[in-house]
């Protein structure tokens, strides 16, 4: 069994520099065409279903790489980014000059922090049918959560977990 891991392409917030989490915006042009090629690299790889963060960026992202592997998407709050609460949605700017950000225990005002988020992504992935391989379509802070718990090196956008 193999679980591959994607991150969302890039957004029209991501161009903007502003911090999402659980705010959202659509792909760019350029993430539309990366996530279609991400369709074409995944869809020789046995998998029997795509896991997806509920929020917009992601299924819209699920259902581009869908075209490919014609699967059931199966969209959780579980796979969601990290709430930075208040600040979900303003400028990285801003919460960078606000909050140490080192300081992974760091809960923003209505929101959570990086382990908190970690925890909730990694209970996840251990919960997960270990039978089949899996699609996993996610967020740049789960991403860096599930790297940095199963201390893997990466160079690339898909991550196998063997």
């Amino acid at each position: 069994m193999v679980i591959y891991i994607v991150r969302h392409p890039e957004t029209e917030y991501n161009k903007k520099k502003i911090v999402q989490g659980h705010k959202d915006s659509k792909l760019t042009k350029n993430g539309i065409l990366i996530a279609n090629s991400l369709g074409q690299k995944l869809k020789n790889k046995n998998i029997s279903k795509i896991l997806s963060s509920d929020l917009g960026r992601c299924m819209q992202t699920s259902k581009i790489i869908n075209k490919y592997l014609k699967l059931k998407i199966i969209k959780t709050k579980e796979l969601r980014e990290m709430n930075y609460g208040d600040f979900n949605g303003k400028t990285s700017e801003l919460i960078k000059k606000n909050f140490n950000l080192k300081n992974l225990n760091i809960v923003l005002p209505n929101g959570e922090s990086f382990n908190q988020m970690k925890k909730r992504i990694i209970k996840f992935i251990k919960s997960l049918d270990r039978t089949t391989n899996i699609l996993i379509v996610t967020h740049e802070g789960c991403l860096r959560a599930i790297v940095s718990y199963y201390k893997i090196k990466y160079k690339k956008i898909i991550i196998e977990l063997k």
